[in-house]
């Protein structure tokens, strides 16, 4: 038996709200939804959300992404930690709780679900002997996240075998990226709805995972470093391919920071 809570699976959810409502919408996500929704519920013990500004959609890649249809979709992304073996107890919490949440005129509509899915960890690797637990990622300080979602377009790739020197590579001492955390999406069992999709058109979620990374620099201005360094590591094999990859900076909870940078 662990000695300690253990990270498991997670909830990452990428958004595109409305401009018109964008002020609303932001407080009403991280005062009541962002808490009410996600964190009461079991086993969700943690979260954080992000925001990417016009600029930081601007260097995103590949502009042809399956991801974001544009690939400027998605000016917020939540990300929520969930205990090890916890999720169905979450799910089967979540899902009756945001039917009564809405019932109380507590949900909103004006939001588009760019990526939304249930995922389960995949591996984990930090900077350094002492790397900040996985457990503690989204309390530590970090200043960037970079959202990273490849796929194996073989069969006979070995997408693990391929992250974990992904991982690696990218938290060598000296690095911008403190570590990376990396998901596998999932569908949820019956009679639980699925989710919008990690994904859409033709490709699998069974051959993607989903990287966060992240990052102690200022991820703008330190976006050369970290790029260069994200499309060296993803270029050394032709059997993954990156489907989005997407910067963020954190949202200032309790205030409109960014708001005015989005579009």
């Amino acid at each position: 038996m662990p000695d300690c809570l253990e990270l498991g699976h997670a909830l990452i959810t990428m958004i595109e709200p409305e401009a018109a409502t964008v002020a609303d919408y932001n407080r009403w996500y991280e005062r009541d939804h962002f808490l009410s929704g996600v964190l009461t519920g079991p086993g969700a013990y943690a979260g954080r959300r992000w925001v990417a500004t016009r600029s930081l959609k601007a260097v995103r890649f590949p502009h042809d992404s399956p991801i974001a249809q544009p690939v400027a979709q998605g000016s917020f992304i939540a990300t929520y930690w969930i205990e090890r073996d916890q999720l169905e107890a979450h799910c089967t919490w979540g899902f009756p709780e945001a039917a009564r949440l809405a019932s109380l005129g507590r949900m909103r509509s004006d939001r588009t679900h760019v990526s939304t899915s249930y995922y389960d960890l995949s591996g984990v690797h930090g900077r350094g002997e002492q790397p900040v637990p996985p457990e503690l990622a989204l309390q530590h300080p970090y200043r960037g996240l970079v959202m990273v979602w490849t796929q194996a377009v073989t069969a006979s790739a070995s997408h693990e075998e391929w992250a974990d020197t992904f991982r690696r590579e990218l938290t060598i001492a000296g690095s911008p990226i403190g570590q990376i955390v990396s998901f596998r999406p999932i569908d949820l069992p019956a009679p639980l709805p699925k989710m919008p999709g990690v994904i859409v058109g033709d490709v699998s979620a069974r051959d993607v995972l989903a990287h966060c990374c992240f990052v102690d620099a200022d991820v703008a201005a330190s976006w050369l470093q970290v790029s260069t360094l994200l499309r060296t590591a993803l270029a050394r094999s032709s059997s993954v391919v990156p489907l989005l990859v997407a910067p963020f900076v954190p949202a200032v909870a309790g205030t409109d920071t960014y708001l005015d940078q989005l579009w």
